[in-house]
């Protein structure tokens, strides 16, 4: 699988007319807590509350990828239909066991989603905002590490460094890359990709 059908379109597009004020932006998460709480505090740090970042949108699709990329593109449409469509959409999603992870990329892809992708889960990316993790690792493992940082089950505890991104983002691209038509290697995580994406939306530097 290519660094390419992980990450999606890759474009961030502004209709004529429209507002220049802010750039709206969905992200929708495979996780229900871990995720959303994850992007809301960092929209907040980042000052992104004008923006309207309902991007934080926890569907609770369970434990499949491509659900995640449906239920986003119906709240795409809905959003459409009331005349202030997205600027981005983002799906986060894991690796885990899903077999359909490619397909998923693919239709993402072809919807002009955004992906998000992380081996072996979500919780590689909280990991990197403490240390540098570049060995393979399993979810099992990472949530014993996260529980000497404070984390308990699947929230994200009071004084998490969400300030400490720029070293979780330099700590993931010492990782091995991405090669085309492979699945991602662990460990792994494309939500560099989205955090730069938000960053360059509202004007702050990575």
């Amino acid at each position: 699988m290519s660094r390419r059908q992980l990450r999606g379109a890759q474009k961030i597009s502004k209709s004529k007319g429209k507002r220049s004020e802010h750039v709206k932006i969905l992200i929708a998460a495979e996780g229900v807590n871990t995720e959303p709480q994850y992007f809301e505090k960092f929209s907040a740090l980042i000052r992104a509350k004008a923006v309207r970042v309902v991007s934080v949108k926890p569907v609770g699709v369970g434990r499949d990828p491509l659900s995640v990329v449906s239920e986003a593109k119906r709240l795409r449409n809905l959003e459409n239909k009331h005349g202030d469509p997205f600027d981005a959409v983002w799906c986060v999603v894991d690796v885990d066991e899903h077999a359909n992870l490619e397909r998923t990329c693919v239709e993402a892809r072809r919807s002009s989603i955004e992906m998000a992708v992380s081996s072996p889960c979500f919780e590689i990316w909280l990991l990197w905002h403490f240390e540098n993790r570049a060995a393979w690792i399993d979810a099992a493992t990472l949530s014993r590490i996260l529980r000497k940082q404070g984390f308990s089950g699947k929230s994200i505890p009071d004084g998490f460094p969400y300030n400490k991104y720029q070293e979780a983002m330099a700590r993931a691209f010492k990782c091995e890359p991405v090669k085309a038509q492979h699945a991602p290697p662990n460990p792994h995580s494309s939500v560099t990709e989205l955090i730069s994406a938000l960053l360059k939306a509202y004007g702050r530097q990575a």
